[in-house]
């Protein structure tokens, strides 16, 4: 079968090992994505001690997951994950015991609270230097004790692809991918920095969630686009048919 000619252009801001499949499920929709990863992920190995007696391992993102396996933790622990792809990468770090939320903090909270009672011993987090939800607050104040190790740090890039800025610079895109609010700072950076705001006039940002379109809106778009929920294939969806725009509010 020949392969789908692709009419469409976006950019896809994911770190490069996370992009792949999201490309490739794009081409399958005709949807050429040009790679511009906004950030690198660089593990941060931890010397402090894992805390005994931990009923669940959680974890808000596949980089956490990868975070976790690194670490002599007993693969049949419950993990708790914040969504579909968290869990999947939990599962391929070995981890037999995995559960998935909604896709964002608030439903993995609520996953905790319906699988864990908080006298039974202290939740293991694992996370990435910076957070959007503080969960060792968040779960807290619902009387769990939970202890975060840092497996990660994330670095800003510090240049536009020259196929993305091309693309921009010709009005040959017609829309960026955002999974963080992190990396549409990044973004939003770097296309001050080449004097190309006036170009993402004519290009509509699609966000993972409202934070994220929060974030990105510091540039001005043709349109923010939202995923129903916070999960890739929602965003996908939204990209695939054109989405409904939806107003968000500026920091």
């Amino acid at each position: 079968m020949a392969a789908r000619i692709a009419d469409r252009r976006v950019i896809v801001t994911r770190p490069a090992d996370a992009a792949a499949d999201l490309r490739a499920e794009l081409a399958g929709h005709g949807i050429e994505a040009l790679a511009a990863p906004m950030l690198a992920v660089e593990p941060v190995a931890s010397t402090d001690p894992l805390p005994e007696g931990i009923q669940a391992v959680l974890v808000t993102s596949g980089n956490g997951a990868q975070g976790a396996g690194r670490l002599d933790l007993d693969r049949a622990l419950p993990v708790l994950a914040v969504g579909e792809a968290t869990g999947q990468a939990a599962a391929q770090a070995g981890f037999t015991d995995v559960t998935t939320a909604a896709g964002d903090a608030a439903s993995l909270a609520d996953l905790v609270a319906a699988r864990c009672r908080p006298g039974d011993g202290p939740l293991l987090w694992i996370s990435g230097e910076a957070v959007s939800t503080d969960l060792v607050e968040t779960l807290g104040a619902r009387g769990y004790r939970v202890i975060r190790r840092v497996a990660y740090r994330t670095v800003m890039a510090e240049t536009l692809p020259t196929e993305v800025e091309d693309g921009l610079r010709t009005g040959s895109v017609e829309g960026v991918l955002f999974f963080s609010p992190r990396s549409a700072e990044a973004f939003a950076r770097l296309v001050a920095g080449r004097a190309l705001e006036a170009a993402c006039a004519t290009v509509s940002a699609y966000c993972l969630s409202d934070p994220i379109a929060r974030t990105a809106s510091k540039l001005a778009w043709r349109a923010i686009h939202v995923a129903e929920t916070p999960m890739k294939a929602a965003l996908i969806a939204a990209v695939v048919e054109g989405g409904s725009d939806r107003k968000v509010e500026k920091d």
